[in-house]
């Protein structure tokens, strides 16, 4: 622990006195992603009930088994592809991709034969933890660095909790100007925040045509690696569809007056901070997702958006009972496995907290997907 913390801060602090202050943005990645000291670089990934956070995958297979009934449905949509792929990022530590390879072994092993399971992993430390975390599927998985390498990809991306980790600006309206929040040094050698005028041609423009009508002294994040995640993905998809799951609001509920302190939280064995700065690389830092971003941008990358809505009206809609029966066989009313469905389903769990975004490729006619037939939001989104 010692010499993880020790190594961010001498990253950082040669980062600063090389190039001056740096933006939020870079300090986060830094913290979360640097090679050799970055939170999601060490071997163990604190996540769990004994954890730093938890997810759904980590609460129950059900989960798995329910993303599973929407993919078969994908898989049917694109005709029984022989080259169907489900590819994941931000596998973590393996168990959604095992859960879903386990549904389709157990259920429907003449899928499970003919479909590819790729992971885009690009961190070596987390390559070797799911080789070991995957061994009982040997041969029907693939770790991969990038997703580029990939030619004329069809089938289904499937993404859980990634675009909340992906580094964010972080900017405040000061009077009736932006700044962009930065990190630098003060006298005693400690990091501080530092504003800055905006000098991203990008961030302006995106404030300029979102935020100009913020209150004073308004905080807020503006996630442009997610934009350029959708477009770097676009040209090796060729079919199929993106599967987004994370927690965060369409554009008018995530910039609403009274959220003027934005939603960049940061997690530590169960705790929230908003000290990024104490313990730098020890600590999750995430944000919200603002989901009218995703749409506007898939939409901008060739996409088409299927549906939006909160988690539980999604995984409600994919045969619940009789996958949750293939899952844990017939239950008892206080079973202790039904506490991790719950959670997945509730509103004071992930069930209201977290959403569903589906977007498709290449695509016809369009899909009446199982997922949405309890409800599709996502005309709040556009």
């Amino acid at each position: 622990m010692f010499d993880q913390l020790q190594g961010i801060w001498d990253v950082l602090l040669k980062r600063i006195k090389d190039h001056g202050s740096i933006s939020f943005r870079d300090f986060m990645e830094i913290c979360l992603y640097e090679k050799k000291f970055g939170y999601y670089s060490q071997e163990q990934i604190r996540i769990g009930k004994d954890g730093d956070f938890v997810t759904a995958p980590h609460t129950t297979k059900l989960f798995g088994y329910l993303l599973s009934v929407q993919i078969k449905e994908f898989f049917n949509i694109l005709k029984n592809s022989s080259d169907f792929s489900i590819c994941e990022f931000g596998a973590g530590t393996g168990f959604l991709a095992s859960d879903i390879l386990e549904f389709f072994l157990k259920f429907y092993p003449n899928i499970y034969t003919r479909l590819k399971y790729i992971i885009i992993e690009p961190i070596p430390k987390r390559k070797q933890i799911l080789k070991e975390f995957l061994i009982d599927y040997q041969g029907h998985y693939t770790i991969i660095e990038d997703f580029a390498k990939i030619d004329d990809f069809k089938g289904v991306i499937v993404a859980n909790e990634l675009f909340d980790a992906f580094p964010v600006h972080l900017v405040e309206k000061i009077g009736q100007e932006f700044f962009e929040i930065f990190v630098g040094l003060n006298e005693e050698g400690k990091l501080i925040e530092k504003r800055k005028k905006i000098s991203n041609k990008e961030l302006k423009k995106y404030i300029d045509k979102y935020l100009k009508k913020l209150p004073d002294n308004y905080r807020t994040e503006i996630n442009l690696d997610m934009k350029k995640w959708i477009k770097s993905i676009s040209y090796s998809f060729k079919k199929g569809f993106c599967l987004i799951i994370d927690y965060g609001y369409p554009r008018n509920d995530y910039f609403a007056d009274f959220r003027n302190r934005g939603t960049l939280l940061g997690y530590t064995k169960q705790n929230v901070t908003e000290d990024f700065f104490r313990y730098p690389g020890m600590v999750d830092i995430t944000a919200h997702v603002n989901f009218s971003d995703a749409v506007e941008w898939f939409q901008e990358a060739g996409f088409r958006c299927e549906g939006f809505c909160p988690q539980w009206a999604f995984l409600g809609g994919l045969d619940i009972e009789e996958t949750l029966e293939k899952a844990f066989g017939r239950l008892e009313p206080f079973s202790p496995a039904l506490a991790g469905v719950k959670s997945l389903i509730f509103p004071q769990g992930m069930g209201e907290t977290h959403k569903v975004l589906v977007v498709s490729k290449n695509i016809e006619p369009r899909p009446e997907l199982k997922g949405f037939r309890m409800k599709n939001d996502l005309a709040r989104l556009i």
